[in-house]
C-alpha cells in the first residue's frame, strides 16, 4: 500500500484570491466607466475618499476585496492553529 501525502491547499486558495481581486478591478473600472455621475467624489461615512473615475473605482474594487479576503483566509488561520492545538492527535 502506499501512504498517502498531503496537499496544501493554500496555492488553489492564493490563486483563486488573485483572480477574484483581478474581476473585483475589473468591475470597478466598469463601473467607473459607465458611471453617470463621473468626477462626483465618492464618500463613506462622510468622509470623501475619491472622485469616481475608472482607475479610482477599479483600485477601491481591489482593495476592498484583498482587504476582505485578508481578514477572512487570517480568521481561518487562526481557527486552524486553535482546533489543530485542541486536538493534536486528530488525522489531516
Amino acid at each position: 500500500m502506499t501512504q498517502a501525502s498531503e496537499v496544501s491547499g493554500r496555492p488553489f486558495l492564493a490563486g483563486a484570491a488573485v483572480v477574484v481581486v483581478a474581476l473585483a478591478g475589473l468591475l470597478g473600472a466598469v463601473v467607473g466607466a459607465s458611471g453617470q455621475e463621473r468626477e462626483v467624489p465618492m464618500e463613506i461615512a462622510g468622509v470623501v475618499l475619491f472622485e469616481m473615475t475608472p482607475v479610482s473605482m477599479a483600485a477601491f474594487g481591489m482593495a476592498a476585496t484583498a482587504g476582505v479576503l485578508a481578514l477572512l483566509f487570517g480568521l481561518v488561520t487562526v481557527a486552524a492553529r486553535r482546533d489543530a492545538e485542541r486536538n493534536p492527535d486528530a488525522e489531516r
